[in-house]
């Protein structure tokens, strides 16, 4: 997981430095010495996961965790909180602003290391399990209240243009209003399929079903599907179906249940 990016947030700046020397052979790492600055790094860098600190100057760890899971740029970033704050009262807080996992300090740097390798193997399998489950059931991905809604618009604004041909990922993010490498970040952190070939995916999708409900010639499904070459369309739906259009609607009328994907 050597390519992981991992946020450092600790106004302590010697317990900083030791978290940073137990993980930089890991990990990728930024760092920042107090919730206001790792807002700003959090934003600019989307990392893979946070750890930080709940006591600190110009916004503590449960503001700061809060404003990152509300945020629809950032709601997807789990997150390790550090505290000396013992009390169960402050342990619920610092849940119920949004941490994945709360450690009271003193820790052992095992124990951290064990915690960010777990959460790290759960959210890739979570990112599996959507990108199976997504192509059957687009809208109902069980991911976060935030997340799920920004996948919920981002189906429902490319549903709207499958029949662009000049629909792409630069269009999509500023209809999100999300810059292109923040949707690049977001999605891939929680779909492991390229944004460009999901979009294709979608288009490939809705061309098998108006193929089998509309009984249109191959040249018009394409169209309508937003592909202006009819080989390339041909192409791309073999690559995706392992067969072509006529190949897929003959199966299809024969009853073969492999014709669909």
């Amino acid at each position: 997981m050597g390519n992981k990016k991992i946020l450092i947030i600790e106004d302590n700046d010697e317990l900083r430095g030791f978290i940073k020397n137990c993980l930089e052979h890991l990990y990728e790492l930024y760092e920042a010495p107090d919730g206001k600055k790792g807002w700003e790094i959090a934003v600019n860098e989307l990392p893979d996961l946070i750890v930080t600190d709940v006591m600190m100057p110009e916004m503590d760890g449960n503001e700061f965790c809060k404003n990152l899971k509300k945020d629809e740029r950032t709601s997807h970033i789990p997150v390790i909180m550090l505290t000396a704050r013992a009390a169960e009262e402050h342990q619920i807080e610092g849940l119920e602003s949004g941490a994945d996992i709360y450690i009271s300090k003193p820790f052992s740097v095992l124990v951290l290391q064990n915690y960010i390798t777990n959460i790290l193997k759960s959210k890739e399998s979570l990112r599996q399990h959507y990108s199976q489950k997504i192509f059957l059931e687009p809208l109902d991905v069980e991911v976060g209240t935030v997340d799920k809604k920004f996948m919920e618009r981002l189906m429902a604004i490319v549903d709207e243009n499958l029949e662009e041909p000049n629909f792409s990922v630069p269009v999509l993010s500023k209809e999100l209003g999300m810059s292109k490498a923040v949707l690049y970040k977001k999605f891939s952190a929680l779909v492991k399929i390229p944004i460009g070939e999901f979009i294709k995916s979608l288009r490939l999708k809705r061309a098998a079903n108006l193929l089998i409900k509309d009984k249109l010639n191959i040249s018009e499904i394409a169209w309508k599907v937003g592909f202006n070459d009819r080989k390339y369309f041909s192409k791309e739906f073999k690559r995706f179906y392992g067969k072509s259009p006529s190949e897929y609607l003959t199966e299809y009328e024969k009853g073969s249940d492999s014709a669909i994907k």
